[in-house]
């Protein structure tokens, strides 16, 4: 599942190509995603400029000057790329086509991600239920550690719940606990301030590199040049089963924690 660096990847992506152009055409291949798409609004946001491209937490959201905008999650498998000559390929959903003959096309195999056409002020509880993501000021050592000192969920459990901290995913959350040398079974609630203070900025180094490299590509991610991430190549712990720990002497074991692969050294993330 693309997490925060393959979305912010992709942000990037995207966004030189789109700033200061308008949508003026769309070919709806295929309107039945997580959420179906809603082809009768598309008229509002023919013809108005696109002004910027933000990131919130995994969501793109694409912002027009009638204040309209377009928000896009890649679900499991999506991604969005940019052409202005190309093939339709298989799973290629919604074409957006810009006034200069960019195309904007959303790609996703399983069909988890979506695509919706938000109304000036109008709320959407999937985009605004999201904690702070780790690069955002008010995530800090001190507010991860109140908001998890009475909770008995494990520490995964809570960097995977993204109405806590947003962005994170299966991938990282294992590169951080393996980082801070913290046992990913370890309830939230014994976590000291100090540890929670090295999650937070375990997080944004380790988010900041895995954006620089591109993201990280499993299986189905590509960017917006449909170019993979290699920063797979400096993974420490997920999906590396069995394998020798890159720190100490011990092997890489998987556990099952809420139907998710966990990958950790129990010889030395034992904090």
């Amino acid at each position: 599942m693309p997490e925060l660096p393959e979305v912010e990847t992709t942000r990037r992506g995207i966004e030189p190509y789109l700033i200061g152009r308008k949508f003026i055409d769309c070919n709806t291949k295929n309107t039945n995603l997580r959420i179906r798409f809603n082809k009768n609004l598309l008229n509002n946001i023919y013809g108005s400029e696109i002004i910027k491209v933000i990131r919130v937490a995994k969501y793109l959201k694409v912002i027009l000057n009638n204040n309209y905008s377009l928000v896009f999650h890649l679900g499991m498998t999506g991604f969005l790329r940019i052409a202005k000559h190309f093939t339709i390929q298989k799973h290629d959903h919604l074409i957006f086509k810009t006034d200069d003959n960019t195309n904007l096309i959303f790609n996703d195999s399983r069909r988890f991600g979506l695509c919706k056409i938000i109304k000036p002020n109008e709320k959407f509880k999937l985009l605004e239920n999201n904690g702070p993501d780790p690069f955002q000021e008010i995530a800090t050592g001190d507010y991860l550690y109140k908001i998890i000192k009475n909770r008995t969920a494990n520490i995964k459990a809570v960097l995977l719940n993204n109405k806590i901290i947003s962005g994170i995913g299966n991938i990282y959350a294992c590169e951080i606990l393996w980082d801070t040398r913290i046992n990913p079974r370890r309830k939230a609630k014994r976590l000291s301030k100090k540890q929670c203070t090295k999650i937070i900025k375990s997080a944004k180094e380790i988010l900041t590199r895995a954006i620089n490299s591109g993201g990280t590509t499993l299986k189905d991610y590509f960017n917006a040049d449909l170019q993979s991430g290699y920063f797979k190549i400096e993974l420490k712990a997920y999906d590396r089963e069995g394998e020798g720990c890159k720190r100490c002497s011990g092997k890489i074991k998987r556990i099952v924690q809420a139907n998710r692969s966990t990958f950790f050294c129990s010889k030395c993330q034992t904090k």
